[in-house]
C-alpha cells in the first residue's frame, strides 16, 4: 500500500507562517529597541507621575 502525504498541509503551512511573522517581528524588534524602549519607559514614567499627582490630589483633598 502507498500512502500520499501532502508535505504542505495545511498545518505546516499555518506553522511556517507563525514562524515567519515571529522571524520578522524579532528582526523589527532588534532594529528598533532602543526606540521601543525609550517610548516604553516614557509611558511607564508618565503613568508614574500621573498616579503620583493622582494620589497627592487625593490626600490634599482630604485635609
Amino acid at each position: 500500500m502507498k500512502t500520499n502525504e501532502k508535505f504542505f498541509d495545511s498545518k505546516m503551512i499555518v506553522n511556517l507562517m507563525i514562524a515567519f511573522t515571529l522571524i520578522v517581528f524579532g528582526i523589527v524588534y532588534l532594529n528598533y529597541s532602543t526606540e521601543i524602549e525609550d517610548e516604553v519607559t516614557t509611558v511607564i514614567v508618565n503613568s508614574l507621575k500621573d498616579v503620583n499627582t493622582s494620589l497627592a490630589e487625593q490626600e490634599s483633598a482630604r485635609k
